[in-house]
């Protein structure tokens, strides 16, 4: 059940286009509405470009207060914004992004966070380029992230969400996202679909061979057969569940693609938020589908 949402902002249009979403979800379920900015000191623009002569007797303490004052300000218009279609509030935090996001997220008791990523402009403005990437590592709640299109330069517009992707594998791992999934599905009436994308390919040591057609018709059934229970099990609860398999060599552009196919609104998946050398190793197919998909994505890690 959704009863506390919160859309963490970095003063920039891009990190903004995730309110319409979240507007629409606070509306459909009547939960409160919490946005959040935290406040990151920098020096003032250009500082790298001058000599320090052009800065003599400026008190950095001050522009700081300044910026810190401009941020309050921006909350409260954003907040204005929206408060007429939902209970909202605001607050400026400041410390490490993340780990203050997940924090925050903590305090309010927020059921799910919703926000934009991979902008790329404005260093100094501009951090949800890798903080949702950082926040997945810091926090075990549904993180529902907006993204660009490859080639493009913005999230596309989202205002409801009427059908959601969710891919299985048979495991307990990617069990993990259906809680979320369908507690947002029951939330604004939406249908599921549960796929399961059977590896056409076998790694063997340092190679990868096809597999044989007779295995993947084996494994296509069976997935078939685990999708269906599960199905059943959530049409029980008064859910619209339909199933689908496929094979392909490549899962995580499959998923993207099939998304895109059945019409989804949404793409829910469980990751395991690895981060550095094991991520670069190990690959991920949730950054995979973020990075080929233009489909919003909804992500969990387990605890």
């Amino acid at each position: 059940m959704l009863q506390s949402l919160l859309v963490p902002l970095d003063g920039s249009d891009f990190s903004e286009r995730s309110l319409p979403l979240a507007r629409g979800l606070a509306q459909a379920t009547g939960a409160s509405l919490h946005l959040a900015h935290v406040h990151v000191a920098h020096t003032p623009d250009h500082f790298l470009s001058n000599t320090q002569f052009h800065f003599e007797g400026l008190d950095l303490a001050e522009y700081d207060k300044r910026h810190r004052r401009e941020e309050e300000v921006y909350l409260a218009e954003v907040e204005a914004k929206v408060s007429s279609d939902a209970q909202v509030d605001s607050a400026l935090l400041e410390g490490s992004v993340a780990e203050k996001i997940a924090e925050y997220a903590d305090s309010v008791q927020a059921d799910m966070v919703l926000m934009t990523t991979h902008g790329h402009t404005g260093v100094n403005r501009m951090w949800l380029g890798s903080v949702a990437d950082a926040l997945v590592r810091h926090t075990t709640l549904p993180l529902l992230i907006l993204h660009p299109a490859p080639g493009t330069h913005l999230p596309r517009d989202v205002t409801s969400i009427e059908h959601i992707l969710v891919p299985l594998d048979g495991s307990e791992l990617s069990a993990s996202i259906l809680g979320p999934a369908t507690d947002l599905a029951s939330a604004v009436g939406a249908r599921l679909t549960l796929l399961h994308v059977v590896s056409s390919t076998a790694p063997l040591g340092p190679r990868i061979f096809p597999l044989l057609p007779a295995d993947i018709e084996t494994a296509l059934e069976r997935a078939q057969e685990q999708l269906e229970a599960v199905a059943d099990g959530l049409r029980s609860d008064g859910l619209s569940v339909a199933t689908h398999v496929e094979s392909h060599d490549a899962v995580g552009r499959a998923i993207a693609e099939i998304g895109g196919r059945l019409g989804a609104d949404l793409i829910a998946l469980a990751t395991h938020g690895y981060g550095g050398i094991k991520r670069a190793l190990l690959g991920s197919v949730a950054d995979k589908v973020l990075r080929s998909s233009a489909l919003p994505v909804l992500m969990k890690r387990p605890a």
